[in-house]
């Protein structure tokens, strides 16, 4: 069997420890649990990436790109802007086909002990900032929306804090927020910021 060159075999350590993050948290997670998954030693998991913490930030990383690469992909396609942007939106949400919230959740409350993890979701946070910015400004410019208050940045900031806000509520508390609720929670919310 051929070997696999480092770049791919970085990818599969990178998606292996994504999906193993997801079944049994971060907390637990071994890197020779991720080892295990791909039939591989531990020790070139840490040929590969060093640390532990190491691997756990790239992972992180990996896993959002992966996601705001979809967004970007339904940020560009046609049709009225504000449209797009309600299709990024719900790509976002917990009831879309992104990743799990699970593995987000927990890797937040990592990165309030880890400064490379925490510079992590500042980098994906200001991605996913700038794919909204955009699309809001694209759409004033258009005349599908007005102006939101106090600009598009702090409008941008607006929707991921409601959303990750209530992405935490399902999954913690699947009681006070279901599905339909909360596209509806959403989409009257985008209408008082979009005008």
């Amino acid at each position: 069997m051929a070997r696999k060159n480092a770049a791919a075999r970085r990818e599969e350590i990178l998606a292996a420890t994504v999906e193993e993050i997801e079944a049994a948290g971060l907390r637990t997670l071994r890197v020779s649990d991720v080892a295990a998954r791909l039939g591989l030693s531990a020790s070139l998991i840490i040929y590969h990436f060093e640390t532990k913490e190491a691997l756990v930030t790239e992972a992180f990383d990996h896993a959002g790109r992966q996601d705001i690469d979809r967004a970007r992909e339904l940020s560009s396609g046609s049709g009225p802007v504000r449209e797009r942007l309600r299709a990024v939106v719900g790509w976002y949400l917990p009831t879309g086909t992104s990743r799990s919230w699970k593995i987000w959740i927990d890797g937040w409350s990592a990165g309030l002990f880890d400064d490379s993890l925490k510079a992590t979701f500042a980098g994906l946070d200001r991605e996913w900032k700038s794919i909204l910015v955009r699309l809001m400004e694209e759409a004033i410019a258009a005349g599908e929306c007005t102006a939101p208050t106090g600009g598009t940045d702090a409008s941008a900031t607006r929707i991921l804090a409601f959303l990750d806000g209530l992405a935490i509520q399902m999954m913690v508390n699947p009681e006070a927020v279901d599905a339909g609720q909360l596209r509806a929670w959403v989409a009257d919310f985008l209408t008082h910021e979009l005008g």
